[in-house]
């Protein structure tokens, strides 16, 4: 905080700034964010919430000093009042010190409400810093949920790939050693795994091994 930077505005800053951010979570979130940008925006909430934390700091202190003075000026005021005493004979001066001393005492107790108030801030800011860190945890989890996901679609894409592939060298074969057309070659696999009780893509795996042991390129050989 500067110098010239008061409690108040910094926390105007920060509400802004916190709403800047939900702003921008709420336009990635409900769609499909990336990991990196869940991981960002957690880094983000945990920047704000450090600086919750410091406002919060700032703010106990601030309520410290005002309690200081609030002190202070009742040690003032009861300074007053026994100049006050002393004055026995010059009731004019007595009351002059004792109307201080009641100022003193308004300004002690207005010190120690705006103390409490201060307190109360500092609380609300530890509670919103406190809430920015779960929700940054929980976008933490977000982003390896995520990253599990994709990593998951990956493999499957690579499967079916693979898949793919097999089955295509299969057909192929089928086609060129039986005079098929795509099709019918294609329905022979099938026709041939169901009456096998083997999986489509293992037995085009097993038709394009055997035709390489057949020419002797088999790299299993």
């Amino acid at each position: 905080m500067g110098s010239n930077d008061s409690v108040e505005s910094w926390q105007e800053r920060l509400a802004a700034a916190e709403e800047d951010l939900a702003e921008r979570a709420r336009a990635v979130l409900p769609g499909e964010p990336t990991p990196e940008e869940l991981r960002a925006l957690a880094e983000e909430r945990d920047k704000l919430a450090a600086d919750w934390d410091e406002l919060a700091d700032a703010t106990d202190e601030q309520a410290r000093v005002r309690d200081k003075a609030g002190l202070q000026r009742d040690v003032r005021a009861s300074g007053r009042d026994r100049a006050a005493r002393g004055y026995a004979h010059d009731r004019d001066e007595a009351a002059i010190d004792r109307f201080i001393a009641g100022s003193d005492r308004d300004f002690a107790a207005g010190d120690r409400s705006d103390a409490g108030d201060d307190r109360r801030h500092a609380r609300a800011a530890r509670s919103r810093a406190a809430a920015d860190r779960r929700r940054a945890v929980d976008d933490r989890d977000a982003a390896v949920a995520n990253a599990a996901e994709l990593s998951g679609e990956i493999v499957g894409l690579q499967e079916a790939l693979k898949t793919r592939l097999a089955i295509g060298q299969a057909q192929g074969l089928l086609m060129a050693r039986y005079h098929l057309n795509s099709d019918a070659a294609f329905r022979m696999l099938v026709k041939l795994s169901q009456q096998a009780h083997v999986k489509l893509r293992l037995l085009a795996e097993r038709i394009v091994r055997d035709y390489e042991k057949e020419l002797g390129t088999d790299p299993d050989q």
